[in-house]
């Protein structure tokens, strides 16, 4: 698709945005800059506080700070939460509202779900270039996992079931796989892994040993499987994202969390329950080589095709509709709601349960004649 402007105006007059410190409107204006736009953000928030990602946010490659509408927004993205009444009529090439509410159904609109992104220290142009060369990394861990534990007790999903907490997950490999698994205690015994291949479940608490984030990625990409339990508010996490990119193949409980959602032995390995994660590690420790590249393949065709910023950006240039809704996941979002969770939400489009209701959708469509 043609751009005849690549600018965005964004201008937002709520706070939701600068929620988990900043990482919501970091991650949103840092996909357009990767895709080429120039930001104009509008200065609403001179007399806040702003956390460390909102200014991360600020010093952005391609955002400039405006304070004052430009006169001639012809061609121009419109990016808002709360549509600015004196401006919302200018002769945009399109407008993209911003919603946090992925529990509705949206019956006779298509919003579309922000992909998760990596976390905004890993998520600059230079980690972007840096992905081939993770992707070709020697693999010496078979199933990986490194991350915090402490807290991550409560489950707030019940649709369409229960998750396992991450500790519960760490728990259970911890007494039910003692003979498979490694719980490195210290960052000597981590650095040797790289050294010999390791046909076990490693598992890395960082509330125990801090391992820097410059060598996060590097030791992601050293996996062939990354365990992605859920994270502390609700089951997306950066980790299984970046997972992905680096090419790594996810072992998850929340598959449907994802847009389109994972498929099971194609580029990710589902579990459930205690008893099932046993066996889904298993089976990943029993895996052949070629069956995991193939896997691992799926896996970075799946990032590249739906998680990669220019993917993203380029599903809301191709929508037919000069208006969308762009819905992002947020924590403050599924404290307070996560109980609507249900088949007929948005999140869970393009699940099985949810296809069971499409036809209902349509034909309410036709009843309102609505399309």
């Amino acid at each position: 698709m043609m751009r005849n402007k690549q600018i965005v105006f964004a201008k937002f007059l709520e706070n939701e945005i600068l929620l988990e410190q900043g990482r919501l409107l970091f991650s949103l204006l840092n996909a357009f800059s990767l895709a080429g736009y120039q930001i104009k953000l509008f200065n609403n928030f001179r007399d806040q506080e702003l956390e460390k990602y909102a200014q991360m946010a600020f010093s952005l490659e391609n955002v400039s700070v405006v304070d004052a509408i430009p006169d001639d927004l012809t061609g121009w993205i419109y990016l808002f939460d709360k549509e600015d009444e004196t401006i919302g009529n200018h002769a945009w090439r399109k407008k993209v509202r911003i919603g946090f509410d992925v529990f509705s159904p949206y019956w006779f609109e298509q919003p579309i779900i922000m992909p998760f992104t990596v976390h905004p220290v890993h998520a600059t142009r230079n980690y972007e270039l840096g992905l081939e060369e993770y992707r070709a990394t020697k693999k010496s861990i078979r199933v990986f996992f490194s991350g915090d534990t402490e807290g991550y007790v409560r489950n707030r999903v019940k649709y369409p079931k229960a998750k396992l907490p991450r500790l519960k997950i760490m728990e259970a490999i911890r007494d039910r796989m003692s003979n498979v698994s490694l719980f490195v205690e210290d960052l000597p015994v981590l650095s040797e892994l790289s050294n010999t291949y390791a046909n076990k479940c490693v598992i890395v608490d960082t509330g125990k040993i801090w391992v820097d984030d410059r060598y996060w990625l590097s030791n992601l990409a050293m996996a062939d499987f990354f365990l992605s339990p859920p994270g502390y508010v609700m089951p997306m996490c950066h980790n299984a994202v970046e997972a992905m990119a680096v090419g790594a193949i996810p072992i998850t409980n929340y598959p449907e969390w994802f847009d389109p959602a994972l498929s099971d032995m194609e580029n990710c390995i589902v579990f459930d329950d205690e008893r099932d994660l046993e066996q889904k590690i298993k089976l990943a420790l029993a895996m052949d080589q070629e069956q995991i590249a193939e896997m691992r393949s799926h896996a970075i065709k799946y990032y590249e095709t739906y998680l990669k910023p220019g993917a993203f950006i380029q599903r809301i240039e191709s929508s037919e509709n000069d208006q969308v809704t762009l819905l992002m996941l947020t924590e403050g979002n599924m404290a307070k709601k996560a109980s609507k969770l249900r088949k007929t939400s948005i999140l869970m489009r393009g699940t099985a349960a949810a296809d069971s209701v499409v036809g209902w959708k349509w034909f309410l469509s036709g009843l309102l004649g609505r399309s």
